[in-house]
């Protein structure tokens, strides 16, 4: 239960960060600081690096990633579209991989 609750400490300041940083990034693109097509590349590491953080945890992912997409969830009032596609769904998404590489590590010993 301990990392279940890490997880949900971790997502809450994990997508409050994101979100400061993705007001920070619309404020310059607004303003002209930044051309708008670097917002979609900064999605798009936002996103990779979230499945990497994921994909690190060997042991405690499982849980880890339990608690991270819950904390998402609870958070969803808050988060922009492209944001709960980076925080919530690609952690979906990692952990359905990491169950069907699980399954087949078990079924055939790969």
């Amino acid at each position: 239960m301990k990392k279940f609750r890490r997880g949900i400490k971790e997502a809450a300041v994990g997508i409050i960060t994101g979100i400061l940083f993705s007001t920070i990034l619309s404020l310059f693109k607004n303003s002209g600081l930044i051309p708008s097509n670097l917002v979609i590349w900064f999605t798009v590491i936002g996103a990779a690096g979230t499945i990497i953080t994921i994909f690190s945890f060997r042991t405690a992912g499982f849980v880890f990633t339990l608690g991270w997409i819950l904390g998402a969830w609870l958070l969803k009032n808050i988060l922009t579209p492209n944001d709960f596609l980076v925080y919530f769904w690609a952690p979906v998404l990692t952990l359905v991989i990491r169950i069907v590489v699980f399954v087949r590590k078990i079924t055939f010993g790969k």
